[in-house]
């Protein structure tokens, strides 16, 4: 009786250690990975490293200076002892001095693709005088001398030409508005006593302007920027007064050709 349970328990590992048999002469094992090879021979694909975007700088700050030339705004005076007669000045000398200008300004822009781009500056025009010298009949001599002070803001837009390069030129315009102020002061010399009047005002006139120039950049970060600029402000005009009289002098509008240069710094 005890001989059949004993047969059996023998079959069972007789076909146990048969089933190992197989799958370990077919090479069914568990593969070792730990000596960093592959225990098929199969290469394993490495994975293409994901592009990182690049975005352009939106926003920008600038810096510029420029030199001004071919300004030379008219200037008339009305009143004594301007306006000849029994008043008016003999031997009169007239010097202005506009040009050249300086200008320096700052601004700051934003890119908003490819080729278009927009930008609000404020720029400070240097001084520009106006002087005149003469004697009246009776012997008076009078010194006269009118300064000139802008701030002009504009608006500007530019259409950058892409070339593929470090360097883009552009062609861009702006309008906006000038503050001009404007400081006169009149000296009337008589048996060596002199009488001084002195005015100042401010008033706001229309600006504008073109500018063709080019830009490289140096990195992502900076880039250089050279162009010219055609300026354009309104005249002024500041009166004075002086013993119940008084005179006007006006200077007409400014037209100016600017050769500017200057720094802009990208804002990631």
């Amino acid at each position: 009786m005890m001989r059949r349970p004993l047969q059996g328990l023998w079959l069972a590992a007789a076909l146990f250690a048969g089933g190992i048999a197989p799958a370990a002469a077919g090479g069914d094992i568990v593969p070792d990975y730990r000596t960093g090879v592959n225990p098929y021979g199969v290469a394993t694909p490495v994975p293409a490293p994901i592009p990182v975007p690049v975005y352009e700088a939106a926003w920008y700050f600038r810096g510029d200076l420029a030199a001004g030339f071919g300004s030379d705004p008219s200037v008339t005076t009305t009143g004594t002892p301007f306006d000849g007669g029994t008043v008016g000045l003999s031997g009169l000398n007239y010097g202005g001095s506009f040009q050249p200008s300086f200008v320096g300004g700052v601004g700051v822009g934003y890119i908003w693709g490819p080729a278009i781009r927009t930008d609000l500056t404020v720029d400070f025009h240097s001084l520009m005088n106006a002087k005149f010298n003469g004697t009246t009949p009776v012997g008076t001599v009078v010194s006269d001398k009118t300064s000139w002070f802008s701030t002009i803001i504009l608006a500007n837009a530019y259409w950058d030409f892409r070339t593929g390069t470090a360097f883009t030129p552009y062609l861009g315009g702006g309008v906006g508005f000038a503050v001009n102020q404007l400081s006169r002061h009149d000296d009337a010399t008589t048996g060596g006593v002199t009488t001084s009047v002195s005015q100042g005002t401010s008033d706001v006139q229309f600006a504008g302007a073109a500018m063709a120039g080019v830009y490289y950049d140096l990195s992502s970060f900076v880039a250089i920027d050279v162009n010219y600029r055609y300026l354009y402000v309104g005249g002024s005009e500041v009166s004075v007064s002086s013993n119940g009289t008084g005179s006007l002098l006006s200077f007409g509008s400014l037209n100016e050709h600017q050769i500017r240069a200057g720094l802009r710094l990208y804002i990631n």
